[in-house]
């Protein structure tokens, strides 16, 4: 058996875009180092981070802040978008980038362990995880509505060597807020179903029909009665959301969209599950993380 403790946190409205305004980034940098050192989560799972090369060449990163600082001997940074693949003068990011000589400036997933990677195929020895397209629209248009979507797929060197998906999953403008659209929610919750879909495609071979155990987590920007969730992971595929004590929203207009699933149920010992709601978990993001202390057979 193995017992883990898994956050996932989206930096979303927090410190994702790491624009190099040095007083608002250097305190919520603080707090999330600060919150890592309370809650100690051996794998954390994070959504919308970022970083940038600036015009002496120097990288920027919060990747390597929460690997050093949170003192991850682990780690993997999966881009889903960048100046250099996907520069587009809509997205003022890129355009204060530009002026700001900044050679580069990405954001996506990343996962941070204190449990060694294995190769997904052989358990025995380390691996690499890999980053995943799910959603590739034709062309990037500056707004979420065209984000690329991909996941990390990645497996833990303990047995018994769960596979873990870290991932990010649509949203639209104009689907929350007060100028929500009908059409515009249906079309939403349309993508993240077929995003829902790829990702089981994915892993449906190698390890769903060998019922070997898997965590998800992340940003779904799907509230868990959602068909994609409720019946495309739940009631078709079986995975067990792990519900927290304080089921409470994780985003202030979204609702509960941050979450973990294991799979499969009988491979899950036991498990506690909360959204970390305090003062220092409000200052990092807009998003608030879900935290679980799984035990798996």
């Amino acid at each position: 058996m193995l017992s883990v403790r898994v956050m996932s946190l989206n930096l979303g409205g927090g410190v994702k875009n790491f624009s190099g305004e040095p007083d608002e980034t250097t305190s919520k940098n603080e707090a999330l180092l600060d919150l890592l050192f309370q809650l100690q989560p051996d794998v954390l799972c994070v959504q919308e981070i970022a970083q940038y090369t600036d015009a002496e060449g120097l990288k920027h990163s919060m990747v390597d802040l929460i690997c050093n600082g949170g003192e991850y001997s682990f780690h993997c940074y999966g881009e889903t978008l960048s100046m250099k693949h996907h520069m587009q003068v809509k997205k003022d990011l890129m355009v204060n980038g530009l002026f700001k000589d900044w050679w580069d400036w990405s954001k996506g997933n990343a996962v941070f362990s204190r449990l060694p990677f294995a190769r997904l195929g052989d358990p025995t020895r380390e691996g690499v995880p890999r980053n995943v397209p799910i959603y590739q629209p034709l062309r990037y248009e500056g707004t979420r509505d065209t984000d690329p979507r991909y996941v990390i797929l990645t497996r833990l060197k303990r047995s018994p060597f769960p596979y873990l998906v870290n991932l990010h999953l649509t949203t639209l403008i104009g689907e929350r807020g007060e100028a929500k659209e009908d059409a515009i929610i249906a079309r939403a919750q349309q993508l993240r179903a077929e995003q829902i879909s790829q990702v089981v495609s994915l892993l449906s071979e190698n390890i769903l029909q060998k019922g070997l155990p898997l965590l998800i987590a992340g940003d779904f920007n799907a509230n868990p009665n959602e068909p994609a969730l409720r019946l495309g992971l739940g009631a078709e595929h079986g995975f067990v959301r792990l519900a927290p004590s304080n089921d409470i929203p994780t985003h202030p207009e979204a609702g509960a969209v941050d979450h973990i699933y294991f799979f499969p149920g009988s491979r899950l010992q036991s498990y506690s599950c909360q959204v970390v709601a305090s003062d220092l978990a409000h200052r990092i993001s807009d998003h608030l993380p879900v935290l679980a202390d799984v035990v798996i057979e």
